[in-house]
């Protein structure tokens, strides 16, 4: 009896200690320990101040929870341009190109869409064209982010420059298109114009016409750039009625003519012949303070002149003296002199 009284005695010591035992050391441990680190998508999304917010975004350049993350190169991206800081922006998104990540295209296409959206368009056209230095290689995705980037400024000036040299630069025209044709990628806006400015270039003018009655089936609406390219091609290669029925199309689909359309026909017009219909578009387009080049008021000019039409060509020469910004004094005065002889 006395020896099975000593046993259970030593057991609930043995049993007391090892519990006191394990109570420090859950309270140590609690007390010890660190809360833990919030995720870089929450502080991310919670930091309001801008250079927080670039510095929280450049230390987590390497994380891949933030960089796969489109909504958070998105949101950093905006919030810092709407603080003005572009100077940030560029910062960010040049220091990712140069990382593993800057060799994928779809990578480098997200950063020619973010450039675009802070309104940084040279940046984002400056990617596309440096592409090749980060080893990635360029296909009709990339090309139509950047001409999508362009496109959104209407700058068709830019545009068509764009349309009309990259291209040829890195090859992307009819080989590339008949690639897509075979894997059954449909083509968009973009890519459209590309392959229409491509027949145009070649004077493959109702080709470039048929292509767009195509993308209309598939329902892609032409833009400005469409009509305004295929206006032209049908004018260079000598089919001024047809240019002028695309015109009425233009307007038949509830689409308004720009400064580059009116330019195109009204330069066409002249050259045709078509001084009656020139005059018409020429006022139309003044009145809206969009004006045609020098040499182009000047053709109409002389063309209203021989036909004896001294009255339009006034009108004319008086809407060109009110263009905001105004016309050189030497302009003017050449343009002047034309009636002057008259």
């Amino acid at each position: 009896m006395l020896s099975l009284r000593i046993v259970r005695r030593f057991c609930h010591a043995i049993a007391t200690i090892a519990s006191t035992e394990s109570s420090a050391a859950v309270s140590n441990f609690i007390r010890d320990s660190k809360p833990l680190e919030e995720p870089a998508l929450v502080k991310l999304k919670n930091e309001r101040d801008p250079e927080k917010l670039f510095h929280l975004f450049k230390a987590n350049s390497h994380n891949r929870l933030v960089i796969e993350n489109r909504f958070a190169f998105e949101d950093t991206v905006s919030r810092l341009a709407g603080a003005g800081h572009f100077d940030y922006i560029e910062h960010l998104l040049e220091h990712q190109k140069s990382l593993p990540q800057g060799r994928r295209e779809g990578f480098l296409v997200r950063i020619i869409m973010l450039y675009g959206k802070a309104g940084m368009t040279k940046h984002a056209i400056d990617t596309f064209y440096d592409m090749h230095l980060y080893g990635c290689r360029r296909t009709v995705k990339s090309f139509n982010a950047a001409l999508k980037v362009l496109t959104r400024t209407r700058d068709l000036r830019a545009v068509e420059e764009f349309l009309n040299d990259a291209p040829v630069r890195w090859e992307i025209g009819n080989g590339l298109w008949n690639i897509m044709m075979l894997k059954g990628c449909l083509p968009n806006l973009a890519t459209f114009n590309v392959r229409i400015q491509h027949l145009v270039n070649r004077r493959r003018a109702w080709q470039a016409n048929g292509l767009m009655v195509t993308m209309q089936k598939l329902g892609i609406t032409p833009d400005e750039v469409t009509y305004n390219l295929v206006i032209k091609g049908f004018c260079q290669a000598g089919y001024l009625e047809m240019a002028k029925r695309v015109y009425s199309a233009l307007h038949a689909k509830g689409c308004k003519p720009n400064i580059k359309i009116y330019q195109t026909m009204i330069h066409y017009l002249c050259k045709g012949g078509d001084f009656d219909l020139a005059y018409g578009m020429s006022k139309e387009c003044m009145r809206k303070n969009w004006f045609p080049n020098v040499d182009t008021i000047h053709s109409l000019l002389e063309g209203l002149k021989k036909n004896e039409q001294l009255g339009k060509a006034k009108v004319i020469l008086a809407l060109a003296h009110g263009r905001v910004p105004p016309f050189s004094s030497s302009k003017l005065g050449a343009l002047k002199s034309t009636l002057s002889r008259y």
